[in-house]
């Protein structure tokens, strides 16, 4: 960096974010395929967590089975 020109960093870099800004506004819009396929994407993430909680709580449920099945002769 140079002495001479203090705020050339700061400048340029205000510049390149202001380009970003700029292209990013620029971007062509979605698509209605796009849109379409991330929604479809949304969808399976949801599907995909509810068979993983409901595999959990199955779980769960299994384990208290067996522990109350081991523990239960005993009390």
């Amino acid at each position: 960096m140079s002495t001479t020109f203090p705020f050339t960093y700061p400048r340029r870099w205000a510049l390149t974010t202001g380009m970003k800004l700029i292209r990013w506004a620029r971007r062509p819009a979605p698509t209605a395929e796009t849109r379409r396929l991330k929604a479809a994407r949304r969808q399976q993430a949801r599907l995909r967590e509810h068979a993983r909680e409901q595999r959990v709580r199955e779980q769960r449920e299994r384990d208290i089975v067996r522990y109350l099945s081991q523990v239960r002769p005993f009390i």
